[in-house]
This record gives C-alpha cells, structure tokens and sequence, in this order.
C-alpha cells in the first residue's frame, strides 16, 4: 500500500536511544550523514533528531525502523529483553465484525501485584530526553512501545471491560469521551471499539476515558491490532484529535509484529513489578507477503548503471529483503514496496546518489533521409522566394476517379483522398482572389494518395503580380516566373538534367512534363479557367512534383567559387510553344561542353496569341573556380550557343 494525501511527519529521535541498536554505534554526526542519504531530513537539536519522514516510510517512525534502515551502514544490534516464555491463553469475548477492516488483533491480558518500582534507565530516558509527561504506568509503557519498535498498542482497564465486547464499523451519531478528557461527537461511520453497545474506543486512533488505566490499575487488556491504513486515514484529522497511533496506522505498520510487541511489553512490565499472570489471545488472518520477480538487469535498467548481483543482494538482505529462487519476497514492515523500481530505489538510496557515476545523456542520432531533406531545402528555398506555405484538408477529390475512398467519411463532400495537390491550391487561389489580394505566391508539401499508393508531393501555385511595395507592383507573376523559380530550385538541389516536355493534358491551357535525368517528375503549365473556377480573368500557373519519384543523390559538398560571376541575356523571338523545348535541349547541350557555363534560367516570357507574338528571355551565368573569366572566354561560348539557336527554324534572337 502506499499512502496517498499524507504529509510528511515530524517525529523526535533521542541520539542516545537509536544508538543502542547497533554493534559499533556511530558518532551523532556520522549518523547524521546516514540519515541524510537514506532520505530522513532533519535536524539536531540537543543530540535529539528532529526528523521528518515521508509519508510513505511508516516503518521508520521508531527506533526499530530507523535502525533497520541503517543496517547496511552500521550492523543492528538488537539486544532488548523480549520474554519468549510460555503464555496462556484467554478469551475477551471480542465479536470482531470487520475482519476486513482489522485482519489481525492480538490482546494481552496482565496483571501485577502491587506498586511498579522507580522506571530503568532505559524507560526514563524516554521521558526526561524527549520532554515527554508520564501518565500511569500501563499506559507509559504502551507509549513507549510505539517510541521503540512503531506500533501503537491500547491499553484497557480490565475491571472496566465487563459487558459485550465488539469491533465493529457503525454509523451512529453520540458523543465520545477521549481518555484525554475531550468530549467530541462522532459522525458517519467510523470503526469503533464497543461495550455493551457503547462506544470505549475509536479504534487505530484514541480510547475513551471510561475503559482508561489510571496510577490505581494492576491488570489491564492490552490491545496490539493491524488496521488497514485506509480506514485510519483522516480520522484524527476529522475530529481534530493529535493521535501519535493514527499517524503509524494510516501509514502502515507491520501486519506481523502483534505477538513480539506484547511479548516486549510483557518485558518491559516485569523489569518494573512483580507479574501476577499473564495471558494472550490472537485473532489473526493470514497475510501474505509481497513477492517481487528479480532481475539484476532490470535493477540496472531502472538505475542507469551497472551494480554486480552480489552487492544489490546484499544490500537488499540487509534491509530484511529474502530472496527465494527468482522472487524477492518483502518484509512485512515495508509496506511501500511493491515492484522493481522500488528495489533500484533502495539499493540507490544505500549506494548513494552522489556516489553513481552520472552517465552523460546521449540522444540517439537521427539521421534524415534524403526525402526528407530534399523536402526541406525546398521549403527552405520558396519561403526564400516569398511563397507562403498552406496546410489544406485532404479529402476533397469527389469528382476524381483515381481517387480512393475513404471507408467512413466525415461528410459526401469529402468522401476521397485527394491525388493531387494543384487543386486544392487552385482552391486557395479563388479564395484569396475573393478578397482582393493581387500577389498570390503559394505552396504544399503534402501526402497524395493515388491507386499504386502514397506519394510525397509538393504543388506551387501563382496568381497576380509581384508584390514589390504598397503602392508598387513588378513584374507578373507568369509561366516563365514560375518555370524560372522551378529550374532554379532544381539546379540549385539536385545535380540532374532536366527537361520539360511540352504536353497536351486535361485541366491546362499549356503544360510541360518535367523530367530528371529522362524520368518524369511532374507538371508545369498554366491552369485553365474551369479547373481553377475563378470569375477572375488574370491567369493561374502552377506546379506540382512528385518527390517520391526523384532520384536524389547523396550529399555532396561543394566549396563556393572565390571569383566573380558573368551574365549575359539572350533574347528569341519563337513562332510556337512547341520550339522551346528544342531550343532547350541545344542549350543544354552546350552547358555540358563547356564547365564555366553553370547555370541558366528564364528571366522573361511574353506571349500574345492574337497577335501570333512569343517572347523568351534567357539568363547566362558564367563561373569558373580557378580564376576570373574574361571576356573572349564568355563570348566564344555565347557565340556557339547564338549559333545553334539561328540553326532552328522558327528561332530568332532580338537585335541580331
């Protein structure tokens, strides 16, 4: 059990009195240290330990419990006088109703023959060092007994106990007498010693005045039981009562110490009078101990470091733990043990945090695949640009055959899985046109799910002019601008040939397949008005790539030239849509001859189909790693690409 909504207990601890329990007693400031790093906060004031202990540490609330805890530190000695004769039996007559609720009960019935003599050294000591007030001598020693080894015991006066004797959880309201004189009223239900249907005792927590010892009592009923802490739990808070024995029962005691704490007050009471009789009843049900399944890697496992077999078996045994095959079986005192975890606690807190190697947190390393990041350069590369990038909802393909079906829908309207990312851009570009934006730059990096399966995709998509400032606007945003910021993002990420094929497909005015190294990749083209659906005239240029479908290489760095680029423009005058392709080829062509041309890209596009009119502007860059190029180096190469561009009919290049 571990207790829940407890605070943690100031209890006081005489240096002198704790001592006595090991072979070899340690100075109070060697003991301090122990006591700090088995997790006792304290303090030390006149050679007393002011502890606090956690709620869930009800066996260290004594002598016997803290000496136990300190047993790896410094071997226990436990040398006390604890009679082991024979004891009769007898009968109180107790009608025990809540077995549940008090499994074990054991009662101790003595009786003396006249006064006690002056209290030993060891019983007084208890009084005079921790400034405790005596009471009677029964109840001096049973208050002692919880001091020595933690659990609480009752003492009866037997000349009072005549009458139907029961335990029993009842609901009544009455007003009950403490043997401290406090008259409080009890309410809802609460387990409670009776005689003949009266309440004497609240049981686990304070006895009432009627059934109290005074200095006149020579035979009395000791009461020692097990109650389960739940029952216990708040009761003295409820009635506002300081109950030393309700803070040890509502944290747990030993369920098998009953017998041997009588026996030891058996003991104690004939070190001070002459015992007339004694005799003892039990009513115990059986409990089992806790049984943990061992593992030495599973300790470690839970600690972080590697502790030999040997060394956690012993410490473990050393705090009471035996250890049966596979099993660990707990002591019966350690009701906050469990399971593994609580083991590596105990062996740590021996060991001692500080003294575990601290192990340096490795992060296992991630390495990302080239999809991913391909993907992000991308990314990187159009918010560079000025693209901002849109999350759209999936479901949106009803019309699309290829598109597959989900199996339940959240509405008809978004019934399939989307096979492609351009319409629902071409969505956006509606809405945004809707509320006169004029410079639409967008992007998606998204799953599209066609009938061979998941594809990784990315669809850019422009509209409008280019935002230049408030009041200012460049250029379009057009076929050449979009296939120009495609080339570029390409040629920049991917050392690869690329084509584009001119095509005649459904949903475009004009599109160009896009290829790597001869494997198509995607679309480019200007969307037409039906698929876009827009009441706006100014038109829609898109593209969309299938990222699964590249093949990217490994990375491979590349140090950046020291000396200066050249550019140069070239400018053709193309009768049909369908020469651009030839004309890129042959450009192409020379790039691979020559290794101080590496890059080109489109700059301008014009194109007027009532007046027969097709413009394309082209930029040359000129680099070379070894040295700066001059200009005879830049014209013999422009000079061959001017050549094979006239060579193509239908091909003119302006101010030639």
């Amino acid at each position: 059990m571990k207790p829940r909504f407890l605070e943690a207990v100031q209890v006081k601890i005489a240096y002198s009195h704790l001592a006595k329990f090991f072979k070899k007693p340690p100075t109070l400031d060697k003991l301090s240290k122990s006591l700090f790093q088995l997790g006792h906060e304290h303090e030390i004031v006149n050679e007393i330990f002011d502890l606090e202990i956690t709620p869930n540490r009800g066996d260290c609330l004594s002598l016997l419990g803290l000496a136990r805890d300190l047993n790896s530190f410094y071997p226990v000695k436990d040398d006390r006088k604890i009679y082991n004769g024979k004891i009769d039996t007898f009968d109180p007559r107790l009608t025990n109703n809540s077995e549940n609720l008090c499994p074990n009960i054991s009662f101790l019935e003595i009786e003396i023959d006249g006064k006690p003599v002056k209290y030993q050294a060891y019983l007084e000591k208890y009084f005079t060092e921790l400034g405790i007030n005596k009471n009677n001598f029964f109840t001096d020693i049973s208050n002692y007994l919880a001091y020595e080894t933690g659990q609480p015991t009752h003492c009866f006066d037997a000349s009072k106990m005549n009458g139907e004797f029961s335990l029993q959880k009842r609901k009544k309201n009455e007003k009950f007498k403490t043997l401290l004189g406090e008259e409080i009223e009890l309410e809802g239900e609460n387990l409670v010693f009776t005689l003949d249907g009266k309440t004497i005792s609240l049981a686990g927590v304070m006895g009432g005045e009627s059934t109290s010892c005074t200095s006149n009592t020579t035979k009395v009923w000791v009461e020692c039981a097990y109650f389960i802490p739940e029952e216990i739990l708040g009761k003295a808070r409820k009635y506002n009562l300081n109950s030393e024995a309700a803070y040890k029962f509502e944290r747990g005691v030993d369920f098998l110490s009953q017998e041997n704490v009588l026996r030891r007050f058996v003991s104690i009471v004939d070190d001070h009078a002459k015992i007339k009789s004694i005799s003892i009843h039990q009513n115990i049900r059986k409990k089992e101990k806790i049984k943990i399944s061992y593992s030495q890697d599973d300790v470690n496992k839970v600690i972080g470091n590697y502790i030999e077999e040997d060394q956690q078996l012993e410490i473990l045994e050393s705090l009471g733990f035996d250890k049966v095959g596979d099993l660990l079986i707990v002591p019966s005192h350690r009701s906050d043990i469990g399971q593994i975890n609580d083991l590596a606690e105990e062996i740590t807190r021996i060991i001692g945090y500080d003294n575990i190697s601290a192990k340096p947190l490795l992060l296992p390393v991630t390495t990302k695949s080239m999809e991913k990041i391909f993907e992000e350069a991308c990314r990187d590369f159009l918010v560079n640009q000025g693209f901002f990038e849109v999350i759209n909802f999936p479901f949106n393909d009803t019309e699309n055959p290829e598109a597959n079906t989900v199996d339940n829908p959240l509405d008809k309207q978004r019934s399939k899985i989307r096979v492609c990312i351009t319409k629902s851009l071409a969505a956006n570009v509606v809405y945004n046109q809707n509320r006169q934006k004029d410079s639409i730059k967008m992007f998606e990096i998204s799953d599209v799910y066609t009938k061979t399966g998941r594809e990784r995709s990315i669809g850019v998509i422009v509209n409008g002019r280019e935002g230049k400032n408030y009041n200012e606007f460049s250029s379009k945003l057009d076929y050449s601008y979009l296939k120009g910021a495609l080339i570029t993002m390409l040629s920049e990420l991917l050392a690869a040939k690329i084509d584009f094929i001119v095509e005649t497909r459904e949903n475009y005015d004009f599109v160009e397949v896009v290829s790597l190294n001869g494997k198509k990749i995607g679309a480019l083209g200007k969307l037409s008005n039906n698929f876009v659906n827009s009441k706006s005239k100014s038109s829609v240029y898109s593209f969309e790539i299938d990222i699964t479908n590249i093949e990217l290489p490994t990375v491979v760095s590349k140090p950046v030239s020291e000396y200066p680029a050249v550019y140069r423009d070239l400018s053709f005058s193309i009768d049909t849509l369908e020469l651009i392709d030839d004309l890129n080829k042959k450009i192409e062509k020379v790039c691979s001859e020559f290794s101080i041309l590496n890059e080109l890209f489109v700059f301008d596009f014009f194109e007027n189909k009532k007046m027969n009119i097709l413009k394309v502007g082209y930029r040359f860059k000129f680099q070379s790693d070894k040295k700066s190029l001059t200009d005879t180096e830049v014209d013999k190469v422009m000079d061959k690409i001017i050549k094979i561009s006239m060579s193509i009919d239908g091909i003119k290049i302006e101010g030639l």
